[in-house]
Protein backbone atom coordinates (compact mmCIF):
# COMPACT_ATOMS: atom_id res chain seq x y z
CA UNK A 1 0.00 0.00 0.00
CA UNK A 2 2.63 2.42 0.90
CA UNK A 3 3.91 2.11 -2.97
CA UNK A 4 0.72 3.22 -4.19
CA UNK A 5 -0.09 5.89 -1.94
CA UNK A 6 3.44 7.44 -2.52
CA UNK A 7 2.68 6.88 -6.12
CA UNK A 8 -0.98 8.29 -6.14
CA UNK A 9 0.50 11.51 -3.73
CA UNK A 10 3.18 12.17 -6.85
CA UNK A 11 0.83 11.70 -9.56
CA UNK A 12 -1.76 13.92 -8.01
CA UNK A 13 0.58 16.94 -7.45
CA UNK A 14 2.16 16.56 -11.14
CA UNK A 15 -1.41 16.91 -12.45
CA UNK A 16 -2.31 19.63 -10.23
CA UNK A 17 1.20 21.44 -11.97
CA UNK A 18 0.10 20.81 -15.55
CA UNK A 19 -2.97 22.33 -14.64
CA UNK A 20 -1.98 25.67 -13.03
CA UNK A 21 0.85 25.78 -14.69
CA UNK A 22 -1.35 25.87 -18.06
CA UNK A 23 -4.13 28.39 -16.29
CA UNK A 24 -1.15 30.82 -15.39
CA UNK A 25 -0.97 32.19 -18.87
CA UNK A 26 -4.34 33.24 -19.12
CA UNK A 27 -5.86 36.53 -17.92
CA UNK A 28 -7.64 36.89 -14.78
CA UNK A 29 -10.84 37.44 -16.77
CA UNK A 30 -10.80 33.93 -18.25
CA UNK A 31 -9.77 32.19 -14.92
CA UNK A 32 -12.92 34.21 -13.47
CA UNK A 33 -15.64 33.40 -16.78
CA UNK A 34 -18.81 31.86 -16.06
CA UNK A 35 -19.33 28.53 -17.46
CA UNK A 36 -21.92 25.28 -16.50
CA UNK A 37 -19.99 23.06 -14.46
CA UNK A 38 -20.07 22.03 -10.82
CA UNK A 39 -18.30 25.22 -9.68
CA UNK A 40 -18.82 28.53 -12.33
CA UNK A 41 -15.25 29.02 -13.21
CA UNK A 42 -11.96 27.66 -13.27
CA UNK A 43 -10.77 29.53 -10.42
CA UNK A 44 -13.27 28.27 -8.41
CA UNK A 45 -13.13 24.48 -9.71
CA UNK A 46 -9.30 24.68 -8.78
CA UNK A 47 -10.24 26.73 -5.53
CA UNK A 48 -12.75 23.58 -4.21
CA UNK A 49 -10.06 21.13 -5.03
CA UNK A 50 -7.94 23.07 -2.90
CA UNK A 51 -10.07 23.57 -0.18
CA UNK A 52 -11.35 19.96 -0.28
CA UNK A 53 -7.61 19.14 -0.05
CA UNK A 54 -7.51 21.06 3.06
CA UNK A 55 -10.30 19.74 4.71
CA UNK A 56 -8.87 16.47 4.19
CA UNK A 57 -5.05 17.26 5.36
CA UNK A 58 -6.69 18.28 8.53
CA UNK A 59 -8.60 15.21 8.92
CA UNK A 60 -5.74 12.60 7.87
CA UNK A 61 -2.99 14.56 9.64
CA UNK A 62 -4.59 16.14 13.08
CA UNK A 63 -3.08 19.55 11.56
CA UNK A 64 -4.60 22.76 11.98
CA UNK A 65 -5.71 24.30 7.89
CA UNK A 66 -3.51 25.54 5.93
CA UNK A 67 -3.54 29.23 4.73
CA UNK A 68 -3.88 30.36 1.07
CA UNK A 69 -4.35 33.30 -1.43
CA UNK A 70 -6.79 33.30 -3.54
CA UNK A 71 -4.33 32.36 -6.83
CA UNK A 72 -4.60 29.60 -8.34
CA UNK A 73 -1.20 29.08 -7.43
CA UNK A 74 -2.45 28.40 -4.14
CA UNK A 75 -3.43 24.54 -5.33
CA UNK A 76 0.29 23.74 -5.48
CA UNK A 77 1.37 25.23 -1.80
CA UNK A 78 -1.82 22.57 -0.68
CA UNK A 79 -0.78 19.26 -3.21
CA UNK A 80 3.33 20.22 -2.03
CA UNK A 81 1.86 19.66 1.81
CA UNK A 82 -0.27 17.13 0.93
CA UNK A 83 2.05 15.11 -1.06
CA UNK A 84 5.09 15.77 1.73
CA UNK A 85 2.22 14.36 4.54
CA UNK A 86 1.53 11.21 2.47
CA UNK A 87 5.69 10.41 1.64
CA UNK A 88 6.59 10.40 5.12
CA UNK A 89 3.74 7.86 5.79
CA UNK A 90 4.70 4.20 6.16
CA UNK A 91 2.66 0.95 6.11
CA UNK A 92 1.70 1.20 9.39
CA UNK A 93 0.54 4.60 9.73
CA UNK A 94 -1.60 4.52 6.50
CA UNK A 95 -3.39 1.35 7.79
CA UNK A 96 -4.12 3.14 10.87
CA UNK A 97 -7.28 4.76 11.55
CA UNK A 98 -8.38 8.16 11.10
CA UNK A 99 -11.99 9.72 13.29
CA UNK A 100 -13.06 12.69 12.21
CA UNK A 101 -16.43 14.30 11.96
CA UNK A 102 -18.78 15.36 8.85
CA UNK A 103 -22.17 17.03 9.57
CA UNK A 104 -22.22 16.08 12.83
CA UNK A 105 -21.93 12.10 12.46
CA UNK A 106 -18.35 10.28 13.52
CA UNK A 107 -16.70 8.67 10.80
CA UNK A 108 -13.57 6.04 11.31
CA UNK A 109 -11.27 4.99 8.48
CA UNK A 110 -8.02 3.91 7.53
CA UNK A 111 -5.91 6.93 6.61
CA UNK A 112 -4.51 5.48 3.03
CA UNK A 113 -8.48 5.08 2.26
CA UNK A 114 -8.76 8.84 3.22
CA UNK A 115 -5.65 9.20 0.73
CA UNK A 116 -7.05 7.75 -1.85
CA UNK A 117 -10.24 9.89 -1.75
CA UNK A 118 -8.58 12.68 -1.99
CA UNK A 119 -6.86 11.82 -4.76
CA UNK A 120 -9.18 10.33 -6.33
CA UNK A 121 -11.42 13.64 -5.84
CA UNK A 122 -9.09 16.29 -7.26
CA UNK A 123 -8.61 13.67 -10.32
CA UNK A 124 -12.27 14.47 -10.91
CA UNK A 125 -12.24 18.12 -10.97
CA UNK A 126 -9.42 18.15 -12.33
CA UNK A 127 -11.16 16.93 -15.42
CA UNK A 128 -13.88 18.74 -14.71
CA UNK A 129 -10.81 21.51 -14.91
CA UNK A 130 -10.07 20.37 -18.73
CA UNK A 131 -13.88 20.49 -19.58
CA UNK A 132 -14.25 23.92 -18.58
CA UNK A 133 -10.69 25.13 -20.76
CA UNK A 134 -12.09 23.20 -23.53
CA UNK A 135 -15.51 25.05 -23.19
CA UNK A 136 -13.74 28.35 -23.57
CA UNK A 137 -11.57 27.65 -26.21
CA UNK A 138 -8.13 27.38 -24.40
CA UNK A 139 -5.40 26.16 -26.83
CA UNK A 140 -2.84 23.69 -25.52
CA UNK A 141 -5.24 21.90 -22.66
CA UNK A 142 -2.51 19.40 -20.55
CA UNK A 143 -3.21 15.60 -20.79
CA UNK A 144 -3.34 14.65 -16.53
CA UNK A 145 -4.08 11.24 -17.18
CA UNK A 146 -2.16 8.83 -14.69
CA UNK A 147 -0.52 6.92 -17.54
CA UNK A 148 0.79 9.94 -18.98
CA UNK A 149 3.03 10.46 -15.58
CA UNK A 150 3.88 6.55 -15.54
CA UNK A 151 5.20 7.18 -19.34
CA UNK A 152 6.82 9.95 -18.23
CA UNK A 153 8.43 8.05 -15.19
CA UNK A 154 9.65 5.29 -17.32
CA UNK A 155 11.30 7.62 -19.59
CA UNK A 156 8.41 7.19 -22.66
Amino acid sequence: MEQIIHHYAAYDLWANTRIVERLQREPEAVLDRHVKSSFPSLRLSIMHVRDAGNTWYQRIFGLPALSFDDGIDSLLKMGTALADKAAALDEAMLGGTVTYMRKEVKHTQPRWQLLMHCFNHASYHRGQVITIMRQLDLGEVPNTDMVAYQRLLAGR
